[in-house]
């Protein structure tokens, strides 16, 4: 309503708005625009008349935004207001959407919301863990970051009653309460998973295949078979993600109640530019609005490289000036990472840039510095609206695309969805400086009950003999009959193309000198490790992907990989790869590509393919009089850890860097159990460890969140 958007308004204005609002509210298909309107009313309350409280406060509870409920009047109120309270949880409330959910769940019915993103679906899952219940909960969660965040939330709340379970190497006790907060990947590989009584899915529309932001098909092949090997165990579920138009795919067989809403606690004011996807308007556009809009902003960028752009524009063009409370921040940095990070340089200027090739314990002191308004803007990528529960007053949309894609509408809402947070800001801004997406309809399909003839392999192959469709089960004979491999072998190396394994398979059995280079354990040696690689960069078709990172055969992809292992810190592993950056990288440009080098491939599609070799190599043996002792595992392990061992790596996962849990651990047993890591970080005398204030700043700050060593029964 253009009169709540006025700069000042009349008793006569606020007469009408009333008039409006209260018919809006009195018909159920306008329920959604009086919440709207009663929300813009809230922003206001300030300057309203204060003959209208009470008139206000019955809107309020007509649209169900009880928790914005200024006064309990009499009986009545006291009635709504209690049966909204949540159990467990005192002083919070639910709004009517939460309630209703919160009840079909109580009542022992599966649900799907598809919801806005302001509408609180998480304190639900607060809310179910809080009644008691269930005894075992798994919550999937897309992003490693958000299990740091879910952790944090759930162990501050429930710490005392249940086991918090987010790492391979902790083990919940066969009687204990146990959450468990994994990633699908994480859930797919643990075998302890048989007796959850509840799990949730969080950003369910990933489960489509489709989806361009589902993380790549891979992923969403993983998060299929993690709710197929939980659901199909009679677990009850919720599923939560933003407002889609339907699901298809699992009505059929589970038992479902789908609840759609366009629910919202906050409004959203949208200002579209359409400026040209190239030239200066953009980031002209971007350096006015962060200076008239003082309140935290988010900038959503396409990739690293649109965030190193838009900071260091910032930064040239002085719309952003130096700042103490990052301070020891830098500090740290300068003397951890090579000079000329762009991170680094806009961290001094109160602007953190959120990204993926950010390291995970950095992202997670960007998200709380700007939640204590230590940061008033935030450059990022996906890996930030889709991972973290962060919300801004601002939201400023600086491209329509993730990496070179268009994103679609629904991607875009999402994004949009970010602006604005209960209780805090009614009305959240965004800024659109591109031509919005198409409005379109978004219906999720689920591939992994109905097996449609389209459905990747990779997926058919995670499933049980007694879970594959008849068509699905003559697909997988027809790509096992052109392969001499077993149909384990196969199954096990699922995200690799089966013609791939053949070509390699076909090598391995024909040509001897290549099959006895391959036939190593342990450590390699180099001319080992070269030929594996080679395998990797020939007949992986991996040329085009590695030449990104200026590897151009195996022998150079072996070379990297020994620097990093023999590296003595991450910062001696980075000026390497400055100093061999392109003559058009900047010193930014490269530590960021070793930085993402790192963590897309070494720790996670090298040591996936690397196995995959291994597991081809020792089924070829098995049928020529050669025998096979081809053993990866032990380095394979060293590179998902980047060689830094596995503690050390994962304690980055709790915001612990890695240099710091060098600092910390160098005197332990590498490969001790990681509980015994944890508590023995806990029980650091921070005065004694000669530590950067950076590093006794994060120490304090995780404190309460790492996990505890006592078992409860």
């Amino acid at each position: 309503m253009d009169i709540l958007r006025a700069s000042e308004r009349s008793a006569a204005d606020w007469a009408d708005i009333f008039r409006r609002v209260t018919a809006l509210s009195n018909e159920s298909d306008t329920h959604d625009e009086a919440r709207e309107l009663v929300i813009r009313t809230l922003d206001k309350r300030h300057e309203m008349p204060s003959i209208y409280d009470e008139l206000l406060d019955n809107l309020v509870k007509s649209v169900g935004l009880i928790p914005y409920l200024s006064e309990v009047r009499d009986f009545a109120d006291a009635m709504l207001v209690g049966s909204h309270e949540i159990p467990g949880l005192e002083g919070r409330r639910f709004h009517s959407l939460q309630l209703n959910v919160y009840k079909q769940i109580m009542a022992g019915r599966s649900v799907v919301l598809s919801a806005t993103t302001s509408v609180g679906k998480s304190m639900v899952v607060d809310a179910v863990v809080a009644s008691g219940k269930f005894k075992r909960i798994v919550i999937i969660v897309p992003t490693i970051a958000l299990i740091d965040e879910t952790r944090k939330r759930l162990a501050s709340q429930f710490g005392e009653k249940y086991e918090i379970i987010t790492h391979a190497s902790q083990l919940a006790l066969p009687d204990a309460k146990a959450i468990f907060i994994l990633t699908q990947e994480r859930a797919l590989l643990r075998a302890d998973l048989q007796n959850v009584d509840f799990f949730v899915v969080d950003e369910f529309y990933k489960l489509d295949i489709r989806s361009d932001l589902a993380g790549g098909t891979d992923r969403s092949v993983d998060l299929n078979l993690a709710f197929h090997k939980l659901a199909s165990s009679g677990a009850q579920f919720y599923l939560i993600g933003p407002h889609v138009d339907g699901v298809r795919g699992i009505s059929g067989k589970y038992q479902h109640t789908f609840i759609p809403s366009k629910f919202s606690t906050v409004a959203l004011d949208v200002e579209y530019y359409d400026l040209p996807k190239d030239g200066k308007d953009r980031v002209n556009k971007v350096r006015e609005l962060v200076t008239l809009n003082t309140g935290p902003t988010l900038i959503y960028c396409q990739s690293p490289a649109k965030c190193a752009e838009v900071a260091q524009f910032l930064i040239d063009e002085g719309a952003a000036h130096e700042t103490n409370a990052t301070l020891d921040a830098t500090s740290w940095l300068e003397q951890e990472f090579p000079s000329g990070w762009i991170v680094t340089e806009a961290l001094k200027r109160g602007i953190g840039i959120h990204h993926g090739n950010v390291p995970r314990a950095i992202q997670q002191y960007m998200i709380r510095a700007f939640s204590e308004k230590k940061l008033s803007i935030i450059i990022c990528t996906s890996t930030l609206i889709e991972g973290i529960n962060t919300i801004a007053e601002n939201v400023i949309v600086y491209d329509r695309r993730v990496s070179t894609s268009n994103i679609d509408y629904f991607s875009y809402r999402n994004v949009a969805g970010r602006a604005g947070r209960m209780g805090e800001w009614f009305i959240g801004k965004v800024f659109v400086l591109e031509r919005p997406p198409e409005v379109c309809d978004m219906v999720v399909d689920i591939a992994v009950d109905a097996q449609p003839g389209d459905t990747p392999i990779s997926l058919l192959l995670g499933l049980s003999e007694d879970d594959l469709t008849a068509l699905s089960k003559e697909r997988i004979e027809a790509g096992k009959s052109g392969t001499e491999l077993e149909l384990a072998t196969i199954r096990e190396n699922r995200h690799i193309d089966l013609e791939i394994q053949d070509r390699i398979a076909k090598r391995i059995r024909n040509d001897m000198f290549y099959r006895n280079l391959l036939n190593w354990s342990h450590l390699p040696k180099q001319e080992e490790l070269a030929c594996a690689c080679e395998v990797i960069f020939r007949e992986m078709d991996m040329a085009a992907k590695l030449s990104g990172f200026q590897i151009y055969d195996g022998n150079q992809l072996a070379a990297v990989l020994t620097k990093l292992r023999t590296s003595s810190s991450l910062r001696e592993f980075l000026e390497d790869r400055v100093r061999n950056r392109r003559a058009e990288h900047s010193v930014s440009d490269a530590i960021d590509n070793g930085l993402r080098f790192l963590r897309s491939y070494v720790c996670f599609t090298f040591p996936r393919q690397l196995s995959a070799i291994e597991r081809i190599h020792r089924d070829v043996c098995s049928r020529l009089p050669a025998r096979s002792k081809a053993d990866y595992r032990y380095f394979v392990s060293q590179a998902e850890t980047m060689f830094l061992g596995s503690n050390v790596f994962f304690l980055d996962e709790f915001g612990i860097p890695f240099s710091l849990g060098q600092k910390l651990l160098q005197d332990r047993f590498p490969e001790e159990p990681f509980q015994d890591a944890i508590d023995a970080i806990a029980a650091a005398n921070l005065g004694t460890a000669n530590l950067h204030p950076f590093e006794v700043d994060i120490l304090n700050s995780i404190a309460e969140s790492l996990p505890r060593s006592v078992h409860r029964v």
